[in-house]
């Protein structure tokens, strides 16, 4: 008798409206909680896919740019990019390239260049925070972007690989592609490279054939002032020759190009040229071309690139 009333108790307490609304908060919170599984395993699986395709490509693009630094070990593009670009845009124009291997390059030129581009090209892991610093210095002070802080690799790096176009991914790709060349390539190989690519006139690129066009003889046999002298070009090898004696562009980057090379005993500058070859000679008959309105102490400023 106790059992059927409370049976009758507990079926009136289910078709009552609180039974009711206990079962109807019951089913809706077990249909909520199916649905939110339902969705984190569509949004797991689906960010799993996302994340692995991520991967794949990243892995793709990482290892585009590592075979093609990895390639430059052993063997010279025809052209670089920046030179097909020339050539695309002037199918006429007729490149003059001619490639030499670094021993085959006057340690004068070498010494001018690195005095010129990237004084401390020897140290620095393929970027320099220093220079970058003094170039937005610079450009702060002048209210223009007239200055850049790329080192000698990163130049090289978007010759070879990239665009002119100026973007954040330009500069991370050159950024990566400089990193990749210091660890696969080494510093010599660099050095090497950017001198044969580099451009000398408006279809003059590498040093050989710069040698040829501006002095008539071969890049082992230059002197220190005509080193001097097309390394002062390199900032702006479209408008400036090595000889022009009268430009005050030229005067100066000279005075800071020879007192880079030259630089005074308790002087920090120029590290890297100590990695170099035996010093040159500062004998009065090779001394090169110093306008007496700049003279030796010039400080270095950063080159526009």
């Amino acid at each position: 008798m106790r059992l059927a009333t409370i049976k009758e108790k507990w079926n009136w307490l289910k078709n009552s409206l609180f039974g009711k609304t206990v079962k109807w908060t019951y089913r809706s919170l077990n249909f909520i909680l199916r649905c939110i599984l339902l969705v984190a395993i569509i949004y797991s699986t689906l960010f799993t896919v996302a994340a692995t395709y991520a991967l794949y490509k990243g892995g793709m693009y990482a290892y585009g740019l590592y075979s093609s630094v990895e390639s430059l070990k052993n063997s010279q593009p025809k052209m670089s990019k920046y030179m097909e670009a020339l050539v695309d845009s002037n199918p006429n124009v007729v490149l003059h390239h001619t490639y030499v291997p670094l021993d085959s390059i006057n340690i004068n030129l070498r010494k001018a260049v690195i005095a010129s581009e990237d004084a401390g090209f020897y140290f620095h892991p393929g970027f320099d925070v220093y220079a970058i610093a003094e170039a937005l210095n610079a450009n702060r002070i002048s209210g223009k972007t007239k200055f850049g802080g790329s080192t000698l690799t990163q130049q090289l790096a978007k010759n070879m690989f990239l665009s002119s176009e100026r973007s954040w991914e330009r500069k991370f790709k050159e950024l990566a592609y400089a990193l990749l060349m210091e660890h696969e390539l080494g510093k010599d190989r660099i050095l090497e490279l950017y001198l044969n690519y580099a451009q000398w006139g408006k279809d003059i690129f590498g040093c050989q054939e710069a040698c040829k066009a501006y002095y008539k003889k071969s890049c082992s046999k230059l002197s220190v002032d005509q080193a001097i002298n097309l390394a002062a070009m390199l900032a702006s090898p479209g408008k400036h020759h090595p000889n022009m004696r009268e430009s005050r562009f030229m005067q100066q980057r000279r005075a800071v190009i020879y007192q880079n090379m030259f630089p005074k005993k308790d002087s920090l500058l120029v590290d890297s040229l100590r990695n170099l070859m035996a010093p040159l000679s500062s004998s009065s008959k090779d001394m090169p071309f110093l306008p007496s309105s700049s003279g030796s102490s010039a400080k270095k400023k950063p080159a526009k690139k």
